[in-house]
């Protein structure tokens, strides 16, 4: 996937429609111009374009509130509002890798006091050889989120949209559950966790609905060895179960523990304090609305669906109940007038009538009678549907169901997950200034009682893990031994086709976690050597697949603290796990870098724009001040990039216009 054009109208300092050329040829790749350069003085929108980037992708997800109302302020561009404008928005066009077109586009709306008043997002899809774009149904934000995950996981973003000067932050959140997270997402390995839980899942089915078409006599004569099995395993599994519970103790000590340093926290901080008790009220809310959404959904799915051909069915026996009453009441009042008629035409009559002659004498008698117009029909609608009082009665009585009372229990729901998780960043961001040491060392004392815990718990299940496969192929000779019909063999394949599968699968994916593991300690520990200016800095670089993260040594094996280096060098550290990330990862994605140089010296400037970005990715958008233009990176930029742009700000008219040519019009020292 790469960024294709990105158009602004009177957004932010961005005046009437503007668009920014992103697309990087297939000469450029040829020739290695991979970089598209945006440079402007500060406040002329260069931070802007990066975070609207961002937004039209995944809006407010994980940022604060704090942070959304500054990204959120003077979002109409003022000359445009000040002219009766009232509008504006933001369109980011993707070119996928099947060919596929995306457009994205975020609208605002604003009231004449320049109040938001609505956030509109839309999804376009061009195919390839259509000329007529699709738009997706984009119901609420959750519809949305979902529609941009299938081709850019939101846990990917911090590694290829952030600020350079930032990025440090990175490296001390490695150990983060959110950190975690999105390292283990981007790499590609909970796909094939959740594969070997499918199938894990598919083997017992199968395994049940075999053992119940299996011959039981045979199955007793094994049973004696299976029980033996499972008695040795149900033994590892309680201790592993009491292992677990004890675990849970300290989880739930180091809760406790956790909420009374929270507390201190809280007293030293009203904000921090609103904060965790609005975040309260919010979970006590959503659980709620999730028990009513599922309670509703649960009651009145069938009703939804069925809703249209339960009214119509309903139409129908009124209509035949209707006709129904109608023929007998035709009949009641034709009684008397067949008594007459019949004794008439008994009669005889010279010279005598055909056959048909009194048909019509008959049939145009009872128009007459009931005073019915000439040419209605008599035949009435047939009865289709036999049904009882009780039965119709029932019918009549089911509902249809309410689909957009459904709708709206779940964008409610999808609201308060979503305020949920905005405050917890806000909680995670604020400010700890109380002394906090003896719960910090508390929750370390336990999280090592808890490893040791874990520890065994491992031991036991290298224990339990060959008792099982005994059991396994215990099971398999049953399976082999099931009656000979047909369903019961098509059902012994699959079962086994499905363990051959699993274990494959278990195999490849403790193959594919150490060679992620070692293929991001390899890329990380080389672009590290590349990018530092000092030589033989590391003795050391380790990656943990448990936790997912780096740690650094000397050449006395001691640990290097990474919080002790320098911001430069932090900076160098962290581009390096991005870059090792990327390169593990199953992703191809375009890069978007805000102020990459300003921090750096000369030498880690160099060796960045040489080492790393000519080859983190065939697309790789920086935006950069002119404190960070140089001569000689100017000279550097030129090889590498395919397009360059300037942001130029207009003081008088307080808007930026974005012209090309940036290295042919900046200054240079």
């Amino acid at each position: 996937m790469r960024f294709k054009k990105l158009i602004f109208e009177n957004y932010k300092t961005y005046y009437g429609k503007q668009e920014v050329d992103l697309t990087i040829t297939e000469e450029d790749k040829k020739e290695g111009r991979n970089i598209i350069l945006l440079g402007g003085l500060n406040g002329a929108g260069k931070t802007t374009i990066l975070k609207a980037i961002r937004y039209a992708l995944f809006g407010k997800r994980g940022i604060t509130k704090t942070e959304q109302e500054r990204l959120l302020a003077n979002t109409i561009n003022n000359t445009y509002f000040e002219e009766g404008g009232r509008n504006c928005s933001v369109t980011l066009i993707l070119s996928m890798d099947n060919g596929e077109e995306w457009r994205l586009k975020v609208n605002w709306r604003f009231d004449y006091h320049k109040n938001n008043t609505g956030e509109d997002r839309e999804i376009y899809v061009k195919r390839p050889g259509v000329p007529k774009e699709r738009k997706l149904n984009v119901t609420d934000i959750a519809s949305y989120n979902h529609f941009i995950d299938r081709i850019i996981p939101y846990n990917a973003a911090p590694f290829f949209i952030f600020d350079g000067e930032e990025i440090k932050d990175l490296i001390m959140k490695q150990d983060s559950n959110e950190m975690k997270k999105a390292i283990h997402k981007i790499t590609g390995l909970d796909s094939y966790k959740i594969l070997v839980n499918n199938l894990s899942s598919l083997e017992s089915k199968l395994y049940k609905r075999l053992s119940s078409a299996t011959n039981k006599e045979t199955l007793d004569k094994h049973k004696e060895e299976l029980d033996t099995l499972e008695t040795e395993v149900a033994k590892y599994e309680k201790y592993i179960s009491k292992s677990r519970k004890e675990i849970q103790k300290i989880d739930d000590e180091i809760k406790k523990t956790t909420e009374e340093r929270n507390q201190k926290i809280s007293n030293n901080s009203k904000s921090r304090e609103t904060l965790v008790r609005k975040q309260s009220q919010i979970s006590t809310k959503l659980e709620l609305k999730k028990t009513e959404l599922n309670d509703y959904y649960r009651d009145n799915i069938l009703n939804i669906i069925l809703g249209e051909e339960l009214k119509h069915l309903k139409q129908e026996i009124n209509d035949e109940k209707k006709a129904k009453n109608k023929k007998i009441m035709r009949e009641n009042a034709l009684e008397p007038y067949n008594r007459f008629i019949n004794n008439l035409l008994g009669k005889k009559i010279d010279p005598p009538l055909t056959e048909v002659q009194l048909n019509q004498i008959k049939e145009i008698g009872e128009k007459v009678w009931l005073d019915e117009e000439e040419g209605t029909s008599t035949n009435e609608s047939l009865e289709l549907h036999d049904l009882s009082s009780k039965e119709e009665t029932i019918l009549k009585n089911i509902p249809s169901g309410d689909k957009n009372y459904l709708f709206r229990l779940k964008g409610e729901v999808s609201n308060l997950q979503q305020q949920y998780e905005e405050i917890e960043t806000e909680i995670s961001s604020a400010p700890e200034s109380v002394d906090i040491e003896e719960e910090t060392k508390k929750i370390a004392t336990l999280q090592e009682k808890r490893g040791v815990l874990n520890s065994n718990v491992r031991k036991a299940f290298k224990k339990l893990t060959p008792l099982k496969e005994k059991v396994t192929n215990t099971r398999n000779k049953l399976t082999r031994l099931s009656s000979t019909d047909v369903s019961s063999e098509e059902l012994t394949k699959k079962l086994d086709y499905t363990a051959r599968t699993k274990s494959f699968a278990e195999e490849f994916l403790t193959r594919a976690t150490k060679l992620k593991a070692q293929m991001i300690r390899d890329e990380f520990e080389s672009m590290l050597k590349k990018l530092f200016r000092k030589t033989n800095e590391f003795g050391e670089v380790t990656f943990d697949i448990n936790n997912y993260s780096i740690r650094l040594y000397n050449e006395r094996g001691q640990e290097i603290s990474i919080s002790d280096r320098s911001a430069g060098e932090m900076q160098m550290i962290s581009s390096a796990l991005i870059w090792a990330l990327i390169k593990a990862s199953d992703l191809d994605l375009p890069m978007v870098i805000d102020t990459p140089l300003g921090r750096l010296d000369s030498i880690h400037r160099n060796r960045l724009i040489e080492n790393y970005y000519k080859e983190l990715s065939d697309q790789v958008i920086i935006l950069s001040t002119d404190t960070e233009i140089t001569r000689e990176y100017v000279d550097m930029m030129k090889n590498h990039s395919a397009k360059q742009y300037l942001l130029d700000y207009n003081e008088t008219h307080k808007y930026t216009l974005i012209r090309d040519g940036y290295f042919d019009i900046v200054e240079v020292n």
